[in-house]
């Protein structure tokens, strides 16, 4: 081979390298975005997932302080079943162990030597004669909770079409009346 024909090929070789440098420099470039967008989108699912969590926790907080408060009936223990008025003329009607309905306001003495020490919108305190303060629970602590296939009276709910689908709703028929 001539000097001539190494040199011709040695400068076509050194023309080719900055081309394929400038390819592969914007291919860099270009991973190095792609992979920035994939971080960034990471960081924003794990924000999502933090402030679900703290969502969770401050229910769970709350449930448990409900739960502490609505605690369930003491055996001989009166439980509330309505709480009435405003401001420092409160009366609360509560149900004693017999059966029985007593209207209460602060300061009365029950039957069973309890008194009722003060009454306000969400809860009432008795004393014993042992002096020992205990809050009463209500009567309905449990509270339902929404079941939308439950039937009600005069409302049919259809069922759910499958995601992705497209419910077509018809009205239900006319009843005619039992004689």
């Amino acid at each position: 081979m001539s000097s001539s024909m190494k040199y011709l090929i040695l400068l076509s070789t050194l023309a080719m390298a900055p081309a394929h440098a400038v390819d592969s420099a914007s291919d860099d470039l270009t991973r190095i975005e792609a992979e920035t967008l994939v971080l960034k989108a990471r960081e924003k699912q794990l924000d999502v997932q933090a402030k679900i969590i703290a969502k969770q926790s401050e229910i769970a907080s709350r449930q448990s302080e409900n739960e502490r408060f609505a605690k369930s009936a003491v055996v001989g223990n009166p439980v509330i079943t309505a709480i009435e008025g405003m401001g420092k003329s409160m009366f609360a009607t509560l149900q004693l162990e017999n059966g029985s309905l007593v209207d209460v306001k602060s300061g009365d003495m029950l039957s069973n030597g309890l008194r009722v020490v003060s009454i306000r919108p969400n809860e009432v305190i008795i004393e014993d004669a042992g002096k020992k303060r205990i809050r009463l629970a209500s009567a309905g602590t449990s509270q339902p909770s929404f079941d939308p296939s439950f039937p009600s009276a005069g409302l049919r709910l259809p069922p759910l079409a499958p995601p992705g689908t497209v419910a077509i709703i018809s009205p239900p028929a006319p009843r005619m009346p039992v004689r």
